[in-house]
């Protein structure tokens, strides 16, 4: 199902309903602009925390938790997408003014960053970088150093343009729940989530780093972490949330709000 509070994606659009936030077509050149909506405050930016797979995900419960209209919340959640991918195209929104109005960033990624390194380096999980022998312990704290960097140059970058940002770490993966995608796995085994939920560690620690360093706000899903294992219904698969987890998660994301005054 098709969620209509989500953002509508930067795409041409051949139907005559176009939306507000939408592409235009110069007459003669085939060049394509975007639209500024101006109906948006938060910036929900991320990858498939943000922007699935569930029906509804996490920015889809702020407006009525922020008491703000639907069309103020813009999702810019893109599945798979990593940090350096992230931060062109944060770059890139915030230069085209594409939100002029937007007072928040909501930001959520590096997720993407871990799931490459384990397909490449582990894929299915059978080291644990907490071992004194982990084989691949320099590689590892190299991708973590760029996450890192990536994740303040987009937070340095938002800031400039006047945004207030909001950074969330990471909630752990459960087995056993549905498929693993993009690991190579079709179900999650103990060990396997135990092992997983190391780098996630790790990847939360750069995170929380990055926040303190930039001035963000954190937002740490990852302390409610036991919360959410505690109970299946919670994900959608082994490594997302389902609705019901991501309107827990849209809680932490609103109390921060509300708290920072943004």
């Amino acid at each position: 199902m098709q969620n209509p509070n989500r953002l509508r994606r930067t795409m041409a659009i051949v139907s005559p309903a176009i939306s507000l936030f939408s592409l235009a077509t110069f007459a003669g050149c085939g060049t394509t602009m975007a639209i500024p909506d101006p109906a948006v405050r938060f910036v929900a930016f991320g990858d498939s925390t943000t922007a699935g797979p569930a029906d509804l995900s996490y920015p889809d419960f702020l407006p009525e938790l922020l008491d703000q209209p639907a069309d103020a919340i813009a999702n810019e959640g893109i599945g798979g997408e990593d940090t350096g991918e992230g931060l062109n195209r944060l770059q890139e929104l915030l230069d085209l003014a594409l939100y002029p109005n937007a007072t928040t960033l909501l930001y959520w990624q590096g997720g993407n960053d871990i799931s490459a390194f384990i397909k490449e380096h582990d894929p299915f999980i059978l080291e644990t970088p907490d071992d004194t022998d982990f084989p691949f312990t320099e590689a590892l704290t190299a991708l973590l150093e760029k996450v890192q960097a990536n994740v303040e140059a987009a937070i340095t970058s938002a800031r400039g343009a006047g945004l207030a940002v909001f950074v969330a770490t990471y909630y752990p993966m459960v087995p056993g729940i549905g498929d693993c995608d993009p690991l190579p796995l079709d179900t999650l085994l103990p060990t396997q989530s135990q092992r997983a939920n190391v780098y996630l560690d790790l990847l939360n620690d750069r995170l929380r780093q990055a926040a303190a360093n930039t001035g963000a706000t954190l937002i740490d899903v990852a302390a409610i972490g036991n919360e959410l294992t505690g109970d299946s219904v919670n994900y959608f698969n082994c490594n997302h949330l389902s609705e019901i987890g991501n309107e827990t998660a849209a809680g932490l994301f609103a109390t921060a709000i509300q708290a920072a005054g943004s």
